[in-house]
């Protein structure tokens, strides 16, 4: 049998066009992988060690652990969408990815699945044929542009991916009770070491720490419940384990810079 867990936690996405106001510096919410297929116009992008132009007619993977800044300068429109990969490994492996790798014209199935986001963000399918035919074209094109990335950059090695088998216990924990309260000692204990020795091996595989990954997993969580009107805010705070919703508020304005209530209303004039 052959164990696969390679699909990919799409977590928003939208289209967007902006100007020379456009001038966004890294967040919480860039720990994570982008697309961006540009449609018009231009946008810079800069990590540690330069500056990136994004043009216009061409698709781009991003790495957002090594973004430092975005910026417009006249004008740009883009498809856009954030993405996780499920397995632990390929997580991993992507962050050691450059920041831009331009796709130009190739992995026509992610370029042509990228207009049609809002169909797999919002659920608003016509019918569930063309949700999954469509959902299962944008997990086909990423994973063909994963492995151009691994193909192509050195990534994960031997040791590292010793290291990152050792935590899986406590990350397949997490993604299972990330609504619950959970302590450092539960992960560690699932993995059979040390709290200090499981906090340093997380911090160094995902590159953020337990706790940080689990608020990051609950403002995942977030967005599609506040698409559904059937829940108010306070309905979904609880939901993911807040048991205040002015502190889940707080928190997702933290993460995304604006309120609940606003992405409620203004979801399809952002880009993140």
């Amino acid at each position: 049998m052959i164990h696969l867990n390679h699909t990919i936690d799409v977590l928003t996405g939208g289209t967007y066009s902006g100007n020379s106001s456009w001038n966004k510096k890294h967040s919480d919410i860039d720990n994570c992988f982008k697309l961006y297929q540009i449609t018009d116009g231009e946008l810079f992008l800069t990590d540690e060690n330069g500056e990136f132009l994004l043009e216009s007619g061409n698709l781009y993977f991003i790495n957002g652990s090594k973004l430092v800044s975005q910026q417009c300068r006249k004008s740009f429109s883009t498809h856009w969408l954030h993405f996780i990969p499920k397995d632990i490994i390929l997580h991993h492996s992507l962050l050691a990815m450059p920041l831009v790798v331009n796709f130009a014209d190739t992995l026509e199935m992610v370029a042509g699945s990228l207009p049609h986001i809002e169909i797999l963000i919002s659920s608003a399918h016509t019918s569930g044929r063309e949700y999954l035919l469509e959902s299962l074209r944008m997990q086909t094109g990423i994973q063909a542009m994963i492995v151009s990335l691994l193909e192509q950059h050195s990534w994960t090695s031997p040791r590292e991916i010793y290291s990152i088998h050792t935590i899986e216990p406590a990350i397949s924990y997490i993604k299972e009770h990330f609504t619950e309260p959970i302590r450092l000692k539960q992960l560690a204990d699932c993995c059979n070491i040390s709290p200090n020795y499981f906090h340093k091996i997380f911090s160094k595989a995902l590159q953020t720490t337990p706790a940080n990954y689990i608020s990051l997993l609950r403002m995942n969580a977030a967005l599609p419940l506040l698409l559904n009107n059937e829940y108010n805010i306070k309905e979904i705070a609880y939901r993911l384990g807040f048991y205040d919703d002015a502190y889940f508020s707080r928190v997702f304005k933290n993460h995304y810079g604006i309120t609940p209530g606003e992405y409620r209303k203004r979801r399809k004039e952002l880009l993140f």
